[in-house]
C-alpha cells in the first residue's frame, strides 16, 4: 500500500483496497499490521520514532546532507550566535564553522557539541538535561529556561519529514519543546533538509514551513540566501 518512508491518506488507501475507511481503521486497531495511523494518514511503523536510529541515519543519504550543510555554512558570519539542531545532517554544518570568528554555538545535540568543542575560538552552550540516545539529544526544563536568555542570530533546524499540510516533523516528541523555543529565540530561521524529506510525515510536528526564512534543500530551489542581516 505504501513504501517505507511514504505516507498515504486513509481515503486513498480505502479506494486502492476497495473498502471503507472505517474498515481500515478497525483493522489497524485490531492487528499488528506493521502500519501506523497518524491522524488521517498511514505510514509503516518501522518509520515511527521508536525505531529511529541516529547511528543508522548518519550513514544514509550522506552526499545530499553534505550538500545542504555546505549551503547552510555559507550563512554563518563572524560574531553570530547560532543554534544547531540535532540529527544526522547538521554535524556536516558544525564541522565547517570557521575558527576564531567569535561565534557562539547553542545546541541540544551531543554529536554537534563534540564537533564544536574541538573548534578553536568557538563558544559552546550545551542545552543539557535528560539524554535521549535514540536522537543523540538532551531535553529538560532547564534547557528551555536557558534558551530564554540567549539571543540567537541564526537558527539551523533539521527535519525528518516535510509534509504539504502537516508541516515540518521529527520522530521524537521530546525534541519539539527545544526546537520550538529555539525557533522563537532566533532572529533568522533556516530549515536544513534535503529533498528526500519532502512528502514524509513523522509523528511530531514542530513547525510550519512558512516559519522559516528559507528552506535550504527545498525541491526545485538553487543556492541559499544571502548571509547578510
Amino acid at each position: 500500500m505504501c513504501a517505507s518512508g511514504a505516507i498515504v491518506h486513509i481515503a486513498d488507501a480505502a479506494k486502492q483496497l476497495e473498502t471503507s475507511e472505517i474498515t481500515i481503521r478497525r483493522d489497524l486497531s485490531d492487528n499488528d499490521s506493521g502500519i501506523l495511523r497518524l491522524g488521517g494518514y498511514l505510514m509503516f511503523a518501522s518509520d515511527n520514532g521508536e525505531r529511529y536510529s541516529l547511528s543508522h541515519a548518519q550513514g544514509t543519504n550522506t552526499q545530499a546532507k553534505i550538500e545542504v550543510a555546505l549551503q547552510a555554512a555559507e550563512l554563518i558570519a563572524p560574531e553570530d550566535t547560532i543554534f544547531i539542531d540535532c540529527g544526522s545532517t547538521l554535524p556536516h554544518l558544525a564541522s565547517r564553522i570557521p575558527q576564531n570568528a567569535n561565534i557562539t554555538v547553542v545546541t541540544q545535540a551531543l554529536n554537534i557539541a563534540e564537533i564544536v568543542a574541538r573548534i578553536e575560538g568557538v563558544n559552546l552552550i550545551l542545552l543539557a538535561g535528560i539524554y535521549h540516545a535514540e536522537s543523540g539529544s538532551f531535553s529538560s526544563e532547564t534547557a528551555l529556561k536557558m534558551l530564554q536568555e540567549i539571543n540567537i542570530t541564526k537558527g539551523f533546524f533539521s527535519a525528518a519529514g516535510v509534509h504539504e499540510t502537516e508541516g515540518v516533523t521529527c520522530f521524537h516528541f521530546h525534541e519539539v519543546a527545544v526546537k520550538r523555543a529555539a525557533i522563537a529565540r532566533s532572529q533568522r530561521r533556516f530549515l536544513v533538509a534535503d529533498t528526500s524529506k519532502w512528502g514524509k510525515l513523522r509523528p511530531a510536528t514542530f513547525a510550519q514551513v512558512n516559519e522559516f526564512d528559507a528552506w535550504i534543500g527545498k525541491p526545485g530551489h538553487g543556492p541559499s540566501p544571502s548571509a547578510a542581516p
